[in-house]
């Protein structure tokens, strides 16, 4: 091989010439470690937590970690303990009555795998509470 002096060589050239001859890109080592998962799926939940008059409330819930694609599941029991899935979307609407008594809202968020379940009391003081 010919050996051409340094200072004769330009930057572009000499990469050219690096270049001649190479067959297959430098390999990376494999990565350590697993990627970064998502953190885990969380929520809160917006609403009230005492009803003093009847009328129609809304509870919201406000997700977040996990995939970011939510889905919700509303299970509410009332005071006689009968329980009824009312919703699967964020918010959830009621119309609450004196003779509902006090309420549990139960949430399921899940995304993808990942599910968290929270439950939410409501106190129910239409016709007074002590």
């Amino acid at each position: 091989m010919r050996r051409f002096p340094l200072r004769a060589l330009h930057a572009g050239i000499t990469c050219a010439v690096l270049l001649v001859g190479c067959q297959s890109p430098v390999e990376l080592p494999p990565a350590r470690g697993s990627p970064p998962s998502a953190p885990s799926v969380s929520f809160e939940i917006a609403g009230p937590s005492r009803i003093d008059a009847g009328g129609s409330f809304t509870w919201v819930a406000f997700a977040f970690g996990g995939s970011g694609a939510y889905q919700y599941r509303w299970e509410v029991t009332r005071h006689a303990g009968q329980q009824l899935t009312t919703g699967s979307g964020r918010s959830l609407s009621l119309h609450v009555l004196e003779t509902d008594g006090d309420l549990v809202l139960r949430l399921t968020v899940t995304s993808d795998n990942q599910s968290r379940v929270q439950n939410f009391g409501v106190r129910n003081c239409i016709g007074g509470c002590n």
